[in-house]
Parts: C-alpha cells; structure tokens; sequence
C-alpha cells in the first residue's frame, strides 16, 4: 500500500509518530503573547531594578533583555524567531529609554532629550548584542535538535 504523497507505506503523515503521536510541538498556553510579553517584560523589569538601585543601566537590565530575549527564541516558533531577532535592539533601547524618562523627566528637555537618547544607543549597544547573540544561540541550537530529531 503506498503512502500518502508518494512516500512508501511505512511512513505515516507528517508530523506523526508511528504510534499516532504528534512529534510537533503543542502550542503554548499564553500563544504569541507569552514570548512577547518574556521579551519586553524582563528587560523592563532590570531596568527598573536597576534605576531604583543606582543611576544607569546595569546587571539587572542585562541579565533581563539577554533571559527574555533567550526565552522569547525558545518559546517562539520558525515564523517568530525574526521577530525576536529583529525586535530586541528596539525592545532594549525602548526599555531604556521608557525607564530613564519615566526617572528623570526633568533632565530630559529640550536638546537634552538628543543628547539622552544618543547616550541610550551608545550605552545600550552592548546589552543589544548580547540579546541577539542570545537569540541565534537558542535558535541555533534548535535547529540542530530538531535536524537531530529528523536524522536520527
């Protein structure tokens, strides 16, 4: 008996186990909200801890854009994974730059504000690569699991 679309009779349909399983992943419960919300959530999160613990950015902001941009690649399915990409340097320079205003509105006026947000790119360069390394990490390491998977 052939199978379907020409494969032979012991393949079943794609995406099945031979015990009738599905071998693709179940959706998440949050759907596409819950990386999103992983991707804004913890870099706002460090930078209010570490507006609140002492001036500027620091551990706290790095550690939560590179843990929710990580997890937001995890959770995240093909389609997403440019989206995490793509977004996480705007998501760490927006975190920054939400933080720093909602703190010191005061000296942020006029040419000041430029001033500031030239400061946020510069100082928040190295947190943006880091979330995007952190990204192509995940992403690289599912594509090999998956490639594993299939091959093996």
């Amino acid at each position: 008996m052939a199978g379907q679309r020409g494969r032979p009779a012991g393949q079943g349909a794609r995406g099945r186990t031979a015990d009738g399983g599905s071998t693709r992943p179940r959706p998440l419960p949050g759907g596409p909200a819950l990386p999103a919300a992983l991707a804004v959530g913890l870099p706002l999160a460090g930078a209010a801890v570490d507006e609140l613990s002492g001036p500027g950015m620091g551990l706290a902001f790095a550690v939560g854009a590179v843990l929710g941009t990580g997890l937001a690649a995890a959770l995240s399915g093909r389609n997403g994974w440019w989206w995490v990409l793509a977004a996480s340097p705007l998501v760490v320079l927006a975190a920054t730059a939400a933080v720093e205003l909602a703190a010191h509105r005061d000296r942020y006026q006029g040419k000041a504000l430029a001033t500031g947000a030239a400061k946020w790119v510069v100082h928040g360069f190295p947190v943006m690569t880091e979330a995007v390394v952190a990204a192509a990490i995940v992403i690289a390491v599912r594509l090999v699991r998956a490639r594993r998977r299939q091959h093996g």
